[in-house]
């Protein structure tokens, strides 16, 4: 795999492309030496990020050279390590759009350590991260987060093997594309991963938190990808939604071309927060 083939298959825009083409050409020497201690860090205080504007990304680019091999070495077909990889090229297009330089947060370097570690796989529409179940409650992380019960922790006990699922920016969420997809991961897990006994999907998300959801129209697509899950806890953190919805340094003002989302958020913050969902894999993978 080469650079020029790599750049290709990611989809990157034409300026964000010259850029790190040109950085990572000029400074071959220097990312090669980043790189190697790129991910090395405690509490995800990665080297890479104390690193300069654009570099981040032209290593994070370069890196995927060779976590290229490391996926095909898992017999992981192109079209779903590309897809996977693409999450670096949305990225750094959402990072230009709001702030008009190439690069990514330092937020996207902590999370590409999924990629890094051959841990993620986008699979149709949707991300997925073998995972062991965890609770967000007091038990788990000295606070209380999220309420479950006691029958719930004993159905799927901590550490029970779940196929953790991800939903990028703008993903299809059609519940066309949304079935295809868990169909297609429970067909690759049981493929890759045949000696782990997945038990459920699992997925934490403000798109799954019930008071929002109940008020969408019936055909919203969010609504119906919430359809699919069991809702086992909930808490009235907006955080994550308010994030999405307006920015992370928003103010919270309608855009121009406001959403409904956008439109319920500002006049009825109430209804959002986080939820934790799941579904159930009767037939094992």
């Amino acid at each position: 795999m080469t650079l020029e083939t790599m750049m290709s298959e990611l989809h990157y825009t034409n300026d964000i492309e010259q850029a790190i083409l040109r950085k990572i050409r000029n400074d071959k020497k220097l990312i090669d030496e980043i790189a190697e201690t790129a991910y090395h860090g405690e509490d995800f205080n990665f080297d890479l990020c104390k690193r300069m504007p654009l570099t981040r990304l032209s290593v994070v680019t370069y890196l995927l050279l060779r976590k290229y091999d490391d996926y095909k070495a898992k017999g992981i077909s192109e079209n779903i390590i590309f897809d996977t990889f693409r999450d670096v090229s949305l990225r750094a297009k959402l990072y230009y759009k709001k702030n008009g330089k190439v690069d990514i947060a330092k937020e996207d370097v902590i999370w590409f350590r999924h990629i890094m570690n051959v841990a993620i796989f986008k699979i149709g529409s949707l991300q997925f991260q073998p995972f062991e179940m965890i609770y967000l409650d007091e038990e788990t992380i000295g606070e209380p987060y999220m309420v479950f019960t006691k029958e719930q922790r004993e159905t799927l006990p901590t550490g029970t093997p779940v196929i953790n699922c991800h939903i990028q920016q703008d993903a299809d969420l059609s519940p066309e594309a949304v079935k295809a997809s868990f169909q297609s991961a429970k067909r690759f897990f049981s493929t890759h991963y045949p000696t782990v006994q997945y038990k459920a999907f699992l997925c934490y998300s403000w798109l799954l938190y019930p008071p929002m959801v109940k008020n969408l129209a019936e055909k919203s697509k969010i609504k119906q990808f919430a359809a699919n899950f069991s809702i086992i806890g909930a808490c009235n953190d907006s955080e994550q939604a308010i994030e999405y919805l307006f920015g992370k340094e928003s103010k919270k003002e309608l855009p121009a071309n406001a959403t409904t989302l956008q439109k319920l958020a500002l006049n009825h913050i109430e209804m959002f927060g986080f939820a934790c969902g799941i579904i159930e894999i009767r037939n094992p993978v």
